[in-house]
């Protein structure tokens, strides 16, 4: 019994930790060894009114990215950066794709039996309840929302993109979704060299 109730403890947690969001990055450069510095550009403009498109968004971007530049010892310095830091925040509505599998289930029936007991034939009905019988699969699509935060960090001196880094994930609560974002910007500098 202990060991079912720790096994389903060590399943809720591996679960639990599950990220709804895909983390990616690119980078030409190891941001931490030759640059001291850095200051913001303005972020992109959105195309559309969405949820990211607030000043609490923004920052919480911009807190947690200063954490996460200040823990790769990175310092603020706006008159003569090494790097500017750049981010972008858009909602995009797409389609998702499911595969939902057809079944066909044949009707319930009784079926005729014979047994033989101590040599006489002996006629009975079973009731059969067959297994359902797979017949191949049926595509539905589902309009959903989909988040993406996309930081870049650009060399002052080339005007180079040396790293990016973005996250990308369906969003169901627009309040979960703001709530979350320290954490997946948290994520985002993990890839960070």
């Amino acid at each position: 019994m202990k060991r079912q109730l720790l096994f389903l403890l060590v399943a809720t947690g591996m679960l639990s930790a599950c990220s709804p969001y895909n983390y990616y990055a690119v980078g030409s450069k190891p941001v931490g060894t030759d640059f001291k510095t850095y200051a913001w550009l303005p972020p992109e403009d959105a195309k559309t009114n969405n949820i990211y498109n607030n000043d609490i968004v923004t920052d919480k971007i911009v807190q947690t990215t200063e954490t996460e530049l200040a823990k790769k010892g990175l310092t603020l310095d706006s008159k003569n950066p090494d790097l500017l830091i750049r981010y972008s925040a858009i909602v995009n509505k797409s389609m998702k794709i499911y595969d939902e599998p057809i079944y066909y289930n044949q009707p319930p029936m009784l079926s005729p039996r014979i047994a033989y007991y101590q040599g006489r034939a002996r006629f009975f009905y079973v009731y059969d309840n067959p297994f359902p019988v797979y017949v191949g699969s049926r595509e539905r699509k589902m309009p959903i929302k989909e988040g993406n935060i996309m930081i870049d960090i650009i060399e002052r001196s080339s005007s180079k993109v040396i790293w990016r880094g973005w996250a990308e994930g369906e969003l169901t609560d627009p309040q979960k979704a703001i709530n979350e974002i320290p954490k997946v910007v948290e994520n985002i500098f993990k890839q960070l060299p």
